[in-house]
């Protein structure tokens, strides 16, 4: 019996994925097609082909559902205890282009909710905190006070946070993260080397 318990707790765990995946697909597609406001839990239920009682077992309401959406769209945070002296300045900044590029409908979505201002909140807060520990990392200190440290995270964040709504125009999503952040770090880099007074390795030109 013991083993008949343990082999359906997989079967349960993969079914409230699933049913957590395809609530969250029902809610995205809605928002784009006629806006978060417009959209009821009946709405999402039905797009999603569930039942009312399956979604309140994963969901307090609908607020719940967007949030659980925002949590897929975090900011993955760097382990900075790992980077080493020599490690190229910024070198992270792909990884974040690839995690946002690979979750687009959800950051347009988002965008276009009500919530967006607490989503683009949040990321700005995470990004500033990597840039201050790779400032931190580069000893960019040792030149720059206070004000200048943080109108240098300033214009790093606010400049990614840009090509990241460039990005996810139409016009524009089908370029890949890699030619983004080549785009990003041939613009920012020699600037930012400039007012921090440091020799960093810069990429090829556009």
């Amino acid at each position: 019996m013991a083993i008949g318990r343990d082999d359906a707790r997989p079967r349960r765990d993969r079914r409230v994925s699933k049913t957590r995946k395809a609530l969250k697909e029902a809610l995205t597609d809605l928002i784009l097609e006629k806006g978060y406001e417009a959209v009821t839990v009946q709405n999402v239920i039905d797009r999603a082909d569930v039942g009312r009682s399956t979604f309140y077992a994963h969901f307090v309401d609908k607020d719940d559902l967007l949030m659980a959406i925002l949590a897929d769209l975090e900011v993955p945070g760097p382990d900075t205890s790992d980077w080493k002296p020599d490690d190229p300045a910024f070198g992270w900044t792909l990884e974040l282009f690839r995690h946002f590029g690979s979750g687009k409908r959800l950051f347009k979505a988002v965008a276009s909710s009500q919530s967006g201002a607490v989503a683009r909140r949040e990321t700005t807060q995470r990004l500033e905190k990597l840039a201050q520990a790779e400032l931190s990392r580069l000893k960019a200190a040792r030149t720059l006070d206070a004000f200048k440290l943080q109108t240098v995270v300033r214009f790093l964040v606010g400049t990614f946070i840009g090509f990241m709504d460039w990005w996810m125009r139409e016009e524009n999503e089908h370029l890949p993260a890699e030619q983004v952040d080549h785009a990003f770090r041939s613009l920012v880099l020699p600037g930012v080397a400039n007012v921090l007074e440091l020799e960093l390795e810069l990429p090829k030109s556009l």
